[in-house]
């Protein structure tokens, strides 16, 4: 089987959802033990299995049974605020994206998914550890096809205008603002992810000294509705701030 080709599945049942990337041989799966994936190659949607004792359903993972089931080492950009990234940063099918921070490839994921086989995510990520769960995350998304990870400092970076977009998860991404500059291309779009609005603020006033234009900071605070036989209310897990987003285009830069 050609692993370029090979998607994920997912089981679903009472003990749980469960991630796997059929035909790779005997693989140890957090919450069910070491699975024969081999078994599970020729399994068709809609169809019922039994995997370690327990009964499931198996369908096509879709690209949120993906982000639930990924492994966590860096806190990932929730799909909240990856959505809007792609849609701020004009991100599309066959988008060129430069990412800077990739974490446990959360955002990557989300990308890699809107870009498509025609597109390409050059991600950057200079802790080993967080590479390690990305490059991980990555090959078992069915995904890495159009994703290069570069274990690497972002300041290292020396491409010239080939970027429809760069995205920088970091703490002080007006460090790297000059050579990411370089990169993309006239009319693209950049977005920082932060937690604080000092960052945001700092950040903000850089990408106007630079140049850009259409710089602005959003927030996205949101609450699920949970309809129950009793009535319909708020869920009290609101998912409040993660993190400012603070956007530009690349205009006389």
């Amino acid at each position: 089987m050609d692993s370029g080709t090979v998607r994920p599945i997912v089981l679903l049942g009472c003990d749980g959802r469960f991630v796997v990337m059929p035909g790779r041989g005997m693989q140890q799966i957090s919450g069910l033990g070491v699975v024969d994936t081999d078994r599970l190659a020729h399994a068709e949607a809609g169809s019922k299995i039994t995997v370690a004792g327990k009964d499931f359903v198996v369908l096509d993972a879709s690209l949120g049974d993906i982000l639930i089931c990924m492994r966590r080492g860096a806190q990932i950009i929730t799909p909240k605020d990856a959505s809007q990234i792609a849609l701020g940063c004009s991100i599309g099918a066959g988008s060129s994206v430069l990412e800077v921070g990739a974490g446990s490839a959360g955002l990557t994921l989300v990308l890699a998914h809107i870009v498509g086989d025609g597109g390409r995510i050059v991600s950057y990520e200079s802790n080993p550890k967080h590479a390690k769960v990305a490059a991980t995350n990555l090959e078992n998304s069915g995904l890495a096809a159009c994703v290069e990870l570069r274990e690497a400092d972002a300041a290292t970076c020396n491409e010239i205008g080939i970027y429809d977009a760069v995205v920088i998860d970091m703490p002080e991404p007006w460090k790297i603002l000059d050579g990411v500059t370089r990169a993309l291309k006239p009319g693209g779009y950049i977005c920082a992810y932060l937690p604080t609005m000092n960052q945001a603020e700092t950040v903000i006033k850089a990408m106007r000294e630079k140049g850009y234009s259409d710089t602005h900071v959003l927030e996205n605070i949101q609450r699920e509705i949970v309809v129950g036989e009793g009535g319909t209310r708020p869920s009290f897990d609101t998912l409040g701030h993660t993190g400012y987003l603070c956007f530009g285009r690349k205009f006389r830069v």
